[in-house]
């Protein structure tokens, strides 16, 4: 299962809409991703639950607070994990409590849970060799939809990542952030995840009618070459409103241009993600 934390400091980038729609269209595509809602905020949950999570539903928080690295199945990511009607994929919930995770203060030991992230992925991860590989839930991509912050929880995500994905505004602020956002990496790799990588950057929201968008693409291509994605996806209302009522964007009436552009997104994260692994 190949991890990939879909991740930018800046909020309204489209993080939720890139890991939502990428998963629809990587399942269009005959894979089984899994999401991971890491973000309080719970936009992914609620997209892919149809409501918010309650105190009575099992989230991601759970459980991280639970691993003890030995009897700790019950709240394991496969016994968790939920299906989404609207999209048809796996996911695992996140709630408020994970905005907490960060301070000292909310349980005794190591609140942000980098280790207990990574081993819980891992652990999935085992779990998935071990599965017959011809189960129709042998999920072979998981996507982690991140908080807006370069914080201690954004380390969390991070130690259990392979790669990670940063969608971006062409913008002079998005072009600063890419680069603190490297130094970043830098850190995780020499604490937590010495292979974590940048598997690429993503246009997003796109007003191709503005010449001031043209002119910042073009200075991403120059400076970023090597890591844009091909693929960039330009402002569809359809976006929108398949976000705002919880849909499918691949199956959403009149948003086929758009799906057609997360496929497209969709194939270059494959080959990617299959050039990294065999680097």
């Amino acid at each position: 299962m190949y991890t990939v934390a879909v991740i930018n400091q800046k909020g309204g980038v489209g993080k939720t809409v890139t890991t939502v729609n990428l998963a629809a269209a990587l399942k269009h595509k005959g894979h089984d991703p899994l999401v991971i809602d890491y973000d309080s905020q719970m936009n992914a949950t609620d997209w892919l639950m149809g409501r918010e999570a309650t105190e009575d539903d099992t989230t991601i928080f759970d459980s991280l607070a639970a691993w003890d690295g030995e009897n700790s199945d019950e709240w394991s990511f496969a016994n968790i994990l939920r299906s989404s009607e609207s999209v048809g994929v796996d996911f695992i919930p996140s709630d408020r409590r994970m905005a907490a995770a960060s301070f000292d203060s909310v349980i005794g030991r190591s609140p942000v849970f980098p280790q207990q992230f990574r081993c819980r992925v891992q652990e999935f991860r085992t779990a998935q060799v071990q599965r017959n590989s011809s189960s129709p839930k042998n999920h072979d991509y998981c996507l982690i939809d991140c908080p807006p912050s370069l914080g201690r929880s954004i380390a969390t995500a991070l130690a259990g990542a392979d790669s990670i994905i940063v969608p971006i505004h062409a913008d002079r602020f998005s072009m600063r952030g890419v680069s603190q956002l490297q130094d970043t990496i830098k850190q995780i790799r020499k604490v937590h995840n010495d292979s974590l990588r940048i598997l690429g950057l993503l246009p997003n929201d796109l007003d191709l009618r503005s010449g001031l968008v043209s002119d910042m693409q073009e200075k991403f291509e120059t400076v970023y070459s090597e890591i844009l994605f091909d693929t960039f996806i330009p402002w569809r209302s359809k976006i929108n409103e398949v976000a705002t009522y919880g849909k499918n964007v691949m199956e959403y009436e009149g948003a086929s241009d758009v799906a057609s552009l997360y496929l497209d997104f969709a194939d270059e994260v494959v080959e990617r993600s299959r050039i990294a692994t065999t680097a």
